[in-house]
């Protein structure tokens, strides 16, 4: 398949909907609707002894609270750490003076395009979160094995957010952590 006209059909400031026509093998071709989110990042800040820290923030498109990574997206010309380290600062007021990129994934494999960079934050400065305008957040400190229980039960039920935490109950379980 080769793409042969692409345009793009809505533009907003966190994404795009793009429209391409694919040239098929049969020599048919076909058109495609795609929505292209700008990157995200998803932060795990861990303490040595293993409490985690979430964020539970209102969702407007769910009309309630959920418990979730912090984390935002990347701006033009910002590497994906350097995204990670603002949004932590910006969102809970932390600091990390170490980090670990432990998975980079693609949150959808149809309609939606977007790279999702999942970090590790240890050794943490708490200080002065200063969030933006229409962001309700509350830090919320719980061990590992807690939030793996919460996900476990689907009280956590943000896909990112549930892989992130996996990943690290599997680190710790192999010694990794």
């Amino acid at each position: 398949m080769k793409i042969v006209a692409e345009k793009i059909v809505y533009k907003a400031r966190f994404f795009e909907v793009k429209e391409q026509e694919v040239a098929l093998p049969n020599d048919k071709k076909h058109v495609y609707q795609s929505v292209e989110r700008r990157p995200t990042v998803g932060i795990f800040p861990l303490t040595g002894t293993h409490n985690l820290y979430l964020i539970s923030q209102y969702r407007v498109m769910f009309g309630k609270r959920i418990l979730e990574a912090i984390g935002g997206h990347v701006n033009k010309d910002e590497t994906s750490l350097a995204a990670a380290k603002r949004e932590l600062r910006e969102e809970v007021g932390m600091r990390a003076s170490q980090w670990e990129e432990i998975a980079r994934i693609e949150k959808s494999a149809s309609v939606i395009r977007e790279t999702f960079h999942l970090f590790l934050a240890y050794d943490l400065e708490k200080g002065k979160p200063n969030p933006d305008a229409g962001e309700d957040i509350q830090l919320v400190k719980l061990p590992l094995k807690e939030a793996v229980a919460r996900v476990m039960s689907g009280e956590i039920n943000n896909a990112a957010t549930m892989i992130g935490i996996l990943l690290l109950d599997n680190l710790k379980r192999n010694k990794k952590l």
